[in-house]
């Protein structure tokens, strides 16, 4: 509307140059008046200073000062057409009919010099298709590109990507191609996606919200730790070999704990010069550092393990000889138990059901293990192992937080370089008092280690390695209900650290 009024105004002031050109004698050259007048910018009303201000018939050329004012003086009377003009805004007209020995003022308006621009149309969005279901976690976002009644005008393009899974708002900015790929996704989250396009002249233009759901979490059986280059990272693992990678390889990752109550998967990583603990989702998404002021600390930390509070929301870990209590969330650090007998505490173990928790501690050589369970008091219930030499590790409560599952080198041998000899796999029942080593056959020179019940507690699961620092690490399963050799089997080959899932 305000270009339509322009172009008339424009007009009528063209019909008065004509008419006045053709009749000259209409302004007296004897007397004078004075114009002045202010220059706004249209829509905000701020002062433009430096607006070259002419007339038709010609008169003086002036500009607006810093207010946007300007005067001519001694302008002969009659009808003049008064002419604005700056750099960046559309020429404006005003007319003026000058009065002997009077001021005539005249207000002008200018719309930048864009104002005629017409933004792109909305883009249209192609794939993925509006409410795909099973999508991979690697996505290509196709959308039409948008038309530009203005061709001169450079278009670009904004992504927004939504979950329902958090509050995440990811943003992809100044993208020239109407395709993006993007490959961080995660299983079973629907996604809302957009895209906006600027001509960066007008608003931009938002296409229709567009959503998608990805592949659900695949089932996988166990968590396992493979070396890669200088790191370790985590994997979940099937028994048909199957991977699926939970870490990266650019980060030190070990010691993966699942909590079935939050779904929840517990790690140690290396940050920095410390070490701490994280969590992540099952299909690795998601990882939250948990402890930051008291990392995980102790000796050997390949050696330390931690354990999830049953219910899901706290864990506790070892820091030399004390255990603290913090929430899931990385909040209410707490100390929970402290050992005073000089010992540092490697490994907690909680049961499932009755809040048994199982310790053990050694000397900062790993040496001068004791073992025992205790309650959530920091009673003691049981000792299980006591004053003998060698290396022990790798405990596991079974649900009732009755039988121990834990490692011990029955050499006794206790090497400065903590090399472990000959360790072999033990349960210790409450009900007895006594620990029962399991029959795996394992031959001499070679370790049983890290042991875990499996879920049903028919059978464990641990690493199998050479006494050799650097040998090879195997993953085998023993099941309780056969004997001899056929009870073994071999799961995976240079992978350690297994947990059931």
């Amino acid at each position: 509307m305000n270009n339509i009024k322009s172009h008339m105004k424009f007009a009528g002031i063209l019909f008065l140059f004509f008419m006045y050109s053709c009749n000259e004698d209409k302004i007296d050259e004897g007397q004078t008046g004075t114009l002045t007048g202010n220059v706004v910018s249209m829509g905000d009303n701020l002062p433009l200073a430096n607006v070259k201000i002419t007339t038709q018939p010609s008169s003086s050329t002036v500009f607006t000062d810093e207010l946007g004012e300007f005067i001519i003086e001694d302008i002969l009377i009659g009808q003049y057409s008064v002419q604005s003009e700056k750099e960046g805004y559309l020429v404006d007209f005003e007319s003026a009919n000058i009065l002997a020995n009077t001021a005539v003022n005249v207000v002008f308006e200018l719309q930048i010099s864009t104002a005629n621009n017409k933004p792109p149309s909305k883009p249209v969005l192609i794939a993925p298709e509006t409410n795909m279901v099973g999508s991979p976690l690697e996505v290509e976002f196709i959308w039409n590109p948008s038309d530009d009644p203005d061709e001169d005008d450079e278009l670009t393009y904004k992504l927004t990507l939504q979950n329902d899974q958090n509050n995440t708002v990811e943003v992809f900015e100044e993208l020239t191609s109407t395709t993006l790929t993007v490959n961080s996704l995660t299983y079973s989250t629907k996604y809302f996606w957009s895209v906006s396009v600027s001509d960066q002249i007008n608003e931009p233009v938002i296409s229709e919200t567009s959503n998608f759901k990805t592949l659900s979490t695949p089932e996988y059986d166990y968590l396992v730790v493979q070396k890669n280059g200088s790191n370790n990272v985590i994997y979940s693992a099937k028994e048909d070999g199957s991977l699926l990678q939970l870490t990266s390889e650019s980060t030190n990752s070990w010691r993966p704990r699942k909590n079935t109550t939050s779904h929840k998967i517990a790690y140690l990583q290396s940050v920095g010069g410390e070490t701490h603990l994280f969590t992540m989702n099952e299909d690795g998404s998601n990882k939250v550092q948990v402890t930051q002021s008291i990392p995980v600390s102790g000796f050997n930390l390949n050696e330390i393990d931690f354990a999830w509070k049953p219910t899901g929301e706290a864990l506790v870990y070892p820091n030399f000889n004390k255990i603290y209590q913090i929430n899931a969330d990385g909040s209410g650090a707490s100390e929970f138990y402290e050992l005073t007998n000089g010992n540092f505490i490697t490994e907690i173990d909680w049961s499932a059901n009755n809040d048994i928790i199982a310790l053990k501690t050694n000397s900062s050589e790993g040496y001068n293990v004791e073992i025992f369970t205790m309650d959530t008091s920091g009673t003691i219930i049981d000792i299980v192992l006591s004053g003998v030499s060698g290396a022990a590790g790798g405990l596991n409560l079974n649900v009732d937080g009755t039988k121990l599952l834990y490692s011990y080198d029955v050499s006794g041998s206790e090497l400065p370089s903590y090399n472990i000899q000959e360790s072999r796999l033990f349960i210790y029942d409450s009900s007895t008092d006594n620990s029962t080593q399991l029959n795996t056959l394992t031959t001499i020179g070679y370790n049983e280690l890290d042991p875990r019940y499996s879920p049903n507690e028919d059978g464990v699961i641990f690493t199998y390695q050479g006494r050799a620092i650097n040998s090879r690490k195997y993953i085998y399963t023993y099941a309780f209900n056969q004997d001899g050799e056929e009870n073994l089997t071999l799961l995976f080959s240079d992978m350690s650290m297994a947990d059931w899932e």
